[in-house]
């Protein structure tokens, strides 16, 4: 790695600033949130880069070869459909938004905040022309754009009648002993979108600052997340999963809320669809563990957040010496959480019975970085916006069970999406 480092005093609004900086670039990431390296000693409150220097475009066998030799940060996204390139699978639902399934890339400039200083390390060979002090006064004079925007009335894929439906025949399959739980979701659209994406998810983050968020630019498509699930995180050979299934939104009145935490915590269905997940990231991770190392700290945990409260357990696991991370990625990807189990013939089923191609939804966004740690969260809780089509995206679903009822789900996916609906409804003010 050949990246020069200098530090900063950092100002109050860095982090805002560095999601607008990293958006002026055709290829940008802007990761905020206290979930980001929290578990691996990495306590900085947002990291952004901007200005690919390197992207990785080959097969996946290799894509550990390249993540290794770059001794770099490397930022990455997986769509869901990479499963296709995993497994004996295919995707005949049409996509409305592309991106690539697959997105490796070195960033030319790194920034990030820690204990009031702004460390900006550049790729000096490939900018020499470019000094650390005027990296900062891009960032510092940043425009930040006028959040009144235009955004139409959201076409949901599919009529409550059919979601309904849907979640019928998923528990059909279960009847039938195919599976034991399936992730149903369908697509929500607005058409002729006009957006400052960086912007908005600067405002989305003010309303819910959820740990694991992430705007990412690639050229005209802008993703937009404000995930609260972690994914994967690695620290060095430790290995850190925290599945996130079970859903409740957050009371009006005080008593109303410890309501529906209790009622969450308590819940048969809940708590059986959480831990079915768990077994399957057990399983996911022991193809690469060291024996006996595969363990649940954590089961059936309470978190809070503005709007909802989640359930999530922990599996953690040593790797195995030499194992790269990537691989142990793959061999996790797609994640439990968001498919079903058994995953492969719920991911069958999935595409069976869903109208819409998930994209980047349900696949994870992250980075790998030189001192051998890596995070990544679940794309969930996410907007993608083209500019070109002037169309946004959203994805919304849940994990069913044979305990599901079908009003009940459908009413957890508005809970899901009202944080998301309510942004776009203040934009339009």
């Amino acid at each position: 790695m050949n990246r020069v480092w200098k530090q900063f005093p950092a100002s109050e609004s860095i982090a805002q600033r560095l999601a607008l900086w990293s958006s002026h670039s055709e290829f940008g990431f802007c990761f905020r949130g206290d979930g980001w390296g929290a578990k691996n000693g990495n306590d900085c409150k947002v990291l952004a880069g901007a200005g690919m220097f390197s992207t990785y475009s080959g097969a996946l066998n290799t894509a550990s070869d390249f993540i290794d030799h770059a001794n770099d940060y490397v930022f990455s996204s997986l769509g869901y459909d990479l499963k296709n390139s995993l497994e004996k699978l295919s995707s005949e639902n049409a996509l409305s938004i592309e991106i690539d399934a697959l997105v490796l890339c070195i960033p030319k400039i790194v920034v990030f905040e820690k204990d009031k200083e702004i460390s900006i390390g550049i790729r000096s060979e490939i900018l020499p022309e470019i000094t650390h002090s005027e990296v900062l006064q891009q960032i510092e004079s940043v425009e930040t754009f006028d959040i009144t925007q235009k955004v139409s009335t959201p076409h949901f894929k599919w009529t409550r009648e059919q979601f309904v439906t849907k979640i019928k025949e998923a528990k059909k399959y279960i009847q039938l002993g195919e599976i034991y739980q399936a992730n149903i979701c369908q697509e929500v659209i607005w058409s002729e979108a006009q957006i400052d994406p960086a912007s908005l998810f600067n405002l989305g983050f003010e309303s819910n600052p959820n740990p694991f968020s992430v705007y990412v630019r690639l050229q005209d498509k802008h993703i937009l997340s404000w995930s609260p699930e972690r994914f994967l995180s690695f620290d060095d050979r430790k290995v850190l999963s925290q599945p996130m299934k079970g859903t409740a939104p957050r009371g009006v009145t005080k008593q109303e809320d410890e309501l529906h935490k209790k009622e969450l915590a308590q819940s048969e269905k809940d708590r059986r669809e959480n831990v079915m997940i768990v077994d399957m990231v057990r399983n996911d991770l022991s193809h690469f563990a060291e024996k006996n190392s595969v363990k649940v700290p954590e089961l059936y945990k309470i978190d809070t957040y503005p709007s909802v409260y989640q359930m999530h357990s922990t599996v953690i696991s040593t790797l195995r010496p030499k194992v790269p991370q990537f691989d142990v990625l793959l061999k996790a990807f797609p994640m439990g959480s968001m498919t079903g189990a058994p995953k492969i013939r719920a991911m069958q089923i999935i595409d069976n019975l869903e109208t819409s191609s998930r994209g980047i939804f349900s696949g994870t966004i992250g980075l790998f970085t030189p001192d051998g740690k890596a995070d990544f969260n679940v794309v969930i809780r996410t907007l993608i916006y083209d500019r070109n089509k002037q169309l946004l995206s959203a994805h919304v679903g849940g994990g069913i069970t044979a305990l599901s009822d079908e009003e009940s789900e459908y009413e957890e996916c508005l809970v899901k999406l009202e944080p998301i609906q309510k942004l776009l409804y203040e934009i339009e003010k």
